[in-house]
């Protein structure tokens, strides 16, 4: 491995950067963890329940990070030398075998409102069966929801009609996860997750499962967060709430002087910029608050790596390349623009918030892609791919694609 280039500079660094971390930016990932999020979002009625059904579930006190924290957590931890810790763990607390479990935000929605199912012990289990059978607790709690949706509706979802759970259902809830686990009766249908599922049992059902490009959404109602909406249907590995924050812009102020399909548009592709930098770098996204300025200060921790100068424009051009680079790998594969979408019921019901409609969504398609340089297909155009350093990418049918430098 190639020595750091300023290694007494790097440790100054880190260390001013870890005495940040312990202000007010990451207070609540080190006090209550991610699970702070279901009080705080079930107040604001953008906490996915029942299938996305509704903006706010009624037990959402009992399965809380406030609830959690004072009735079941036990110890947290954090990555190798670590000033946050917010891996928060908790034991169950009923008449089962005891169980020990880190539990994040996402994995209490998807396992607990998505499913109308509020019963901490048995929250806490089913996240424990998801690590145990190595499934993503997100997929398989939007796809079970999926099927409780299918089973209240009466379709058939094959000769497993009788398995399915209703919402609620936590014994049916822990009884599905194992038969994912194991491709077993009407798991091996689940296990597919939601979007080939629906395919699968047709009936009308692709209108309520609830994924883009196949990746099933995350735990924000994007009905009343337009920004997130953007950001989610644009994004080239589909719901992912890791490659784009573009819900930061909906939560706080950042919007009021530019709340229109262009103001939203940048902040989408800043948030994609800013969460590629902090991947490329290795940098914890909980850190993202705890700079004055995300690309200047990456430059110069970079530089003090590497030794290569670099400028904060030149580390923000690198997270743009590389959303450019994945978008293109998209194309290569043949995806469209009309990949860039969102479920009907995020646009078309009611439910929580006030929604978008398809024609406000592809305003903001629009504005996103002109943002990107982009035509008006989400097509990359040469000159685009000139200017931004990926000349060797225009001709993708002979190009291979290689690993590249940052900058």
């Amino acid at each position: 491995m190639p020595a750091v280039a300023r290694p007494h500079d790097l440790a100054r660094a880190a260390r001013e950067l870890a005495a940040r971390s312990l202000g007010a930016g990451t207070a609540k990932y080190r006090e209550i963890g991610t699970a702070a999020n279901v009080s705080f979002f079930n107040r604001m009625g953008i906490l996915p329940t029942r299938n996305f059904q509704a903006g706010r579930f009624e037990n959402a006190e009992a399965i809380s990070g406030e609830t959690l924290f004072l009735e079941h957590r036990t110890d947290k931890h954090g990555c190798a030398a670590c000033t946050i810790g917010c891996e928060h763990h908790y034991r169950t607390k009923d008449n089962g075998p005891t169980k020990d479990v880190r539990l994040e935000y996402e994995t209490l929605f998807a396992l607990g409102s998505l499913c109308g199912v509020g019963e901490p012990n048995t929250v806490l289990r089913a996240a424990a069966l998801c690590d145990e059978m190595g499934i993503d607790a997100i997929s398989t709690g939007a796809t079970i929801a999926w099927a409780m949706e299918c089973a209240e509706r009466g379709l058939s979802l094959g000769s497993a009609v009788g398995e399915v759970p209703r919402f609620g259902d936590a014994a049916g809830l822990l009884r599905t996860i194992a038969a994912i686990g194991h491709r077993d009766g009407i798991g091996d249908l689940l296990a597919e997750g939601s979007r080939r599922a629906a395919a699968l049992t047709g009936q009308g059902s692709e209108a309520w499962a609830m994924h883009v490009k196949g990746l099933e959404m995350p735990g924000y109602d994007p009905r009343k967060l337009r920004t997130l909406a953007l950001g989610l249907a644009v994004c080239s590995r589909g719901a992912c709430h890791n490659r784009s924050s573009a819900y930061e812009a909906d939560l706080s102020d950042q919007l009021q002087s530019a709340d229109s399909p262009t103001g939203r548009a940048r902040a989408a592709a800043a948030s994609e910029d800013q969460a590629a930098v902090l991947d490329s770098l290795t940098l914890c996204k909980f850190l993202r608050h705890c700079f004055d300025d995300l690309f200047s200060e990456s430059a110069g921790l970079y530089s003090m790596v590497t030794g290569q100068a670099a400028t904060g424009d030149d580390i923000r051009r690198a997270g743009e390349r590389i959303n450019n680079l994945k978008k293109l790998f998209n194309i290569r594969e043949g995806w469209t623009a009309a990949d860039d979408t969102l479920p009907p019921r995020a646009l078309a019901e009611s439910g929580s918030g006030d929604g978008l409609t398809r024609h406000q969504l592809q305003e903001l398609i629009a504005a996103y892609y002109r943002i990107r340089g982009w035509d008006d297909q989400g097509m990359i155009p040469a000159g685009h791919l000139t200017e931004i350093g990926l000349a060797d990418l225009i001709n993708l049918e002979s190009s291979r694609l290689q690993p590249r430098s940052l900058l």
